[in-house]
């Protein structure tokens, strides 16, 4: 389940969660130029403005900040069918999707994420008084809290 970390940089992540990048500030600023439509030529430009050799990078160049990308560990894979539609069309009908549990394993073993996952019941009351009780979600309800405290194990 934990495939976030099976990869071939798992072992520089667990000091580094932004690696190949140095820094959380790094990773941003990485991300937004590869999210940019920005060529690597203008990539380029831009890392080589004077305002920017002062800052500690680990990239220079567009092809470096590429290939620092494609060591990310990636998600799910987008698979491909195409599909027989009652009545005809020009152009085939392809239907594009990742399987689910992939997609949630994906998500759930994900470090950024791990501290925002909760699958334990819990009570959210507005003050310590206990007299208006908070279901924002299901796990506050009084449903999860009842499957909670009925099961028990025994051994």
């Amino acid at each position: 389940m934990d495939t976030f970390h099976e990869d071939q940089c798992s072992g520089e992540r667990r000091s580094n969660l932004y690696f190949p990048f140095a820094s959380q500030q790094e990773w941003q600023f990485a991300s937004w130029l590869l999210r940019s439509r920005l060529s690597l030529t203008a990539i380029d430009s831009l890392l080589a403005l004077d305002i920017l050799q002062g800052i500690p990078l680990s990239f220079h160049t567009g092809k470096q900040l590429r290939a620092r990308a494609e060591v990310l560990p990636s998600g799910p894979a987008w698979l491909c069918e195409e599909m027989e539609p009652e009545s005809p069309t020009k152009h085939p009908v392809r239907l594009f999707y990742r399987q689910p549990l992939e997609c949630l394993q994906s998500l759930l073993s994900h470090p950024l994420l791990t501290p925002h996952i909760s699958f334990v019941p819990r009570k959210v009351w507005t003050s310590a008084a206990r007299v208006c009780h908070i279901y924002d979600e299901w796990l506050s309800g009084d449903r999860a809290w009842e499957i909670q405290v009925g099961s028990t194990i025994s051994f």
